[in-house]
């Protein structure tokens, strides 16, 4: 070998070793190599991550999994080392700390989270929120980590970020909601034009698989309240038998030929504001309503409701999702959002005598019930069953005259809406994307 072929060879060799090391994927003794990643775990504002008070309750309550809860080094990232899958190795590593929700995850490279915090113009270090139980502080760089973690895309930030302002509010009750016994997990309900914009799902099938959108925006939202807020299965999430929504339950409001105004404008928004909406679901019940007329329709919602009645007095919010065909009859036959809610709570109605018999004991009650309530003394006063709260009406779904109630947690005030907040470069984000 001449000497420029030899300068040539030493050249391309060390450009190629460096290269490698770049990515952190040099192979070294024994075949081993590096991967970095960023840590998702929620850090509170006396500098603790909550897996250390996690892990504590785990030793005193004798509990061993995760098996590596709190086995991490403290800092913003790490390498971990792996032989051959560095996806899988990430995915056991995280699996076994107690930061995925059993699926896949995406590791989160400094280089993905870099691209993540593209889609909103708030800084790495900003806290969006604090979030009970663990009071883990959700900044908009731990955001974006489990956003990548949950298969998001960088256009998603802005309604991951306004919906952890959400479940933050007091009114929406998080840490209740995260402890609870009850099937209990967040709703997310997305309206305005930024929702066809991003692909979330309001059609056929919108609370099922098959969105990008709709699965990795809701997943993102359990794995922060998982991982920044400390909500750990069986640790401090006490849910008896928890609830398949806990991986991702969000749906859009159906916006195509809705015949009435739009959810943001019946919580207060202007009708072009993009809002998200959190609500923490107990179940779903579906409603059919073939053949019926409009009036049958409304005690058939109301029997639905009864349902409910019989579990407790008052629920804070219900959701009633209207398909497009039934809300399309509707809308014919004349009834509007606020006739249907009249509708349904009085053919609901009973006598306040059988409401006292089941729940009151001498004028007093254990469950929460509207002020003024207890102040009735006609006994036949007819008082809708249940006393709903906040009763939303949501046009949803594809074709079929199919239709769906979804209580709340009983435990909050009320859902509650945030508006989206898009950054400078949305729409150019939005063209990279479909690129």
């Amino acid at each position: 070998m001449n000497n420029v072929n030899r300068v040539g060879f030493a050249f391309l060799t060390t450009f190629i070793f460096l290269f490698l090391l770049h990515l952190g994927c040099f192979a070294g003794e024994g075949g081993q190599q590096t991967i970095e990643v960023c840590n998702p775990s929620g850090v509170r504002s006396d500098g603790v991550f909550v897996d250390r008070l996690l892990k504590k309750s785990m030793t005193e309550s004798r509990k061993d999994k995760p098996p590596l809860a709190g086995n991490f080094p403290e800092g913003k990232t790490e390498k971990i080392q792996f032989q051959e899958d560095a996806f899988g190795a990430v995915n056991e590593l995280f699996y076994q700390r107690g930061w995925t929700d059993g699926l896949p995850i995406g590791p989160p490279t400094p280089e993905r989270v870099k691209k993540m915090l593209q889609g909103t113009d708030l800084d790495a270090e900003f806290v969006v929120a604090t979030l009970e139980p663990m009071n883990g502080r959700a900044t908009v760089g731990k955001i974006a980590v489990n956003a990548v973690m949950a298969g998001c895309r960088p256009e998603y930030m802005p309604v991951i970020i306004a919906a952890v302002e959400a479940i933050a509010e007091p009114a929406f009750d998080l840490r209740g909601l995260s402890t609870t016994t009850s099937p209990d997990a967040p709703m997310l309900i997305i309206t305005g034009p930024a929702a066809n914009k991003l692909h979330i799902n309001h059609d056929s099938n919108a609370l099922g698989r098959g969105w990008q959108a709709n699965a990795s925006i809701g997943r993102a939202l359990n794995l922060i309240m998982n991982n920044v807020g400390g909500s750990w299965p069986g640790i401090t999430d006490m849910s008896t038998l928890g609830s398949p929504a806990e991986f991702s339950m969000v749906i859009a409001e159906n916006q195509d030929g809705n015949p009435w105004p739009g959810l943001n404008i019946d919580l207060g928004f202007p009708k072009r504001a993009n809002v998200v909406t959190a609500l923490g679901a107990e179940g779903m019940r579906g409603i059919i309503g073939i053949g019926h007329t409009p009036d049958q329709y409304m005690k058939l919602v109301s029997e639905h409701l009864a349902g409910l009645a019989a579990q407790r007095p008052y629920w804070p919010v219900v959701v009633l999702i209207i398909a497009r065909d039934t809300a399309a009859e509707l809308a014919r036959a004349g009834w509007t959002k606020e006739t249907i809610r009249e509708a349904i709570l009085k053919n609901g109605s009973k006598p306040l005598a059988e409401l006292e018999s089941r729940f009151f004991k001498k004028g007093q009650s254990s469950f929460k019930i509207p002020e003024g309530i207890l102040d009735t003394k006609d006994p036949k006063a007819m008082i809708a069953q249940p006393l709903i709260g906040q009763f939303i009406i949501l046009h949803a779904g594809g074709s079929g005259e199919k239709s769906m109630l979804i209580p709340g947690w009983f435990g909050a005030e009320k859902a509650v809406s945030k508006e989206i907040r898009l950054p400078a470069n949305w729409e150019e984000l939005l063209e990279k994307e479909t690129k």
